[in-house]
């Protein structure tokens, strides 16, 4: 049995105590992706921790006058704030660049490749269908209505289909969102669609019981990971904790000297 994530004066506590610079995360299922920026960083430099979620992660970020003295990078997905913005007073946070972390893994890594010609063809079909849901999604969020992007592909286009669901829909009340939404969510589909989507798509195909050679999470992991540079957005969120990390660092030293 998993153990329960720390409280929030728990982790604020235990920052307070720690002497190691840390890289402070949203959840566990995101740490296999961190675990190799902490690998980059360097073990002795820091360590990940993860909060829980993004509520809490913020609550501790709002706190961390209470722990002056270490240096803490807190790193966050948009989530749906990539299409409503970033709210106030969060400037110093790592945010991904897309929807979240995953996504960011996710651009560039060149995964689609694995797929042969005739996947690739009802992989992009299943794009379109996706980010016309998820875009559907976006809208209603904007207009402050019920929204739900946790689905798995699955339930909202059933296996061996490229169409939605029709009973999905009905159940959501789907309908056609506007053109421009659409647009910005399919042609920016490796930044804007959920990450954990992308990932259900390829694995819908990589691990077929049919295909000869199958693919894993973790073997989708493993080649990102694996990819020679340029991999920008995976490379800028290193570079971004390290520059963090060094510059609080610097202000907690002059802050020393000046007492």
């Amino acid at each position: 049995m998993p153990l329960p994530y720390p409280t929030e004066d728990e982790l604020v506590n235990t920052l307070r105590r720690s002497s190691l610079p840390t890289v402070l995360v949203e959840g566990k299922e995101d740490m296999p992706i961190f675990r190799w920026v902490e690998e980059r960083l360097g073990s002795r430099k820091a360590s990940v921790q993860a909060a829980g979620d993004k509520n809490k992660l913020l609550s501790v970020f709002n706190r961390r006058r209470e722990f002056p003295d270490l240096p803490v990078a807190f790193v966050a997905d948009k989530d749906m704030w990539l299409f409503s913005g970033i709210p106030s007073g969060y400037n110093h946070v790592i945010w991904t660049e897309g929807y979240s972390i995953e996504n960011d893994l996710y651009v560039d890594a060149e995964l689609e490749e694995l797929l042969d010609p005739k996947e690739t063809l009802e992989h992009q079909q299943l794009l379109d269908t996706i980010a016309e849901w998820f875009a559907f999604e976006v809208e209603e969020y904007l207009a402050c209505k019920y929204f739900r992007i946790a689905h798995h592909c699955n339930r909202v286009v059933p296996c061996g289909q490229t169409q939605m669901d029709e009973s999905f829909r009905r159940a959501r009340g789907f309908r056609s969102p506007s053109r421009e939404i659409h647009r910005q969510v399919r042609e920016a589909y490796q930044l804007q669609l959920r990450g954990k989507l992308l990932f259900q798509m390829l694995i819908r195909y990589l691990s077929a019981p049919d295909r000869q050679r199958k693919y894993s999470y973790s073997d989708l992991y493993d080649k990102a990971f694996g990819m020679t540079p340029p991999h920008p957005l995976r490379d800028r969120l290193v570079e971004r904790i390290e520059k963090t990390i060094a510059e609080q660092k610097v202000a907690i030293q002059n802050v020393r000297e000046s007492q």
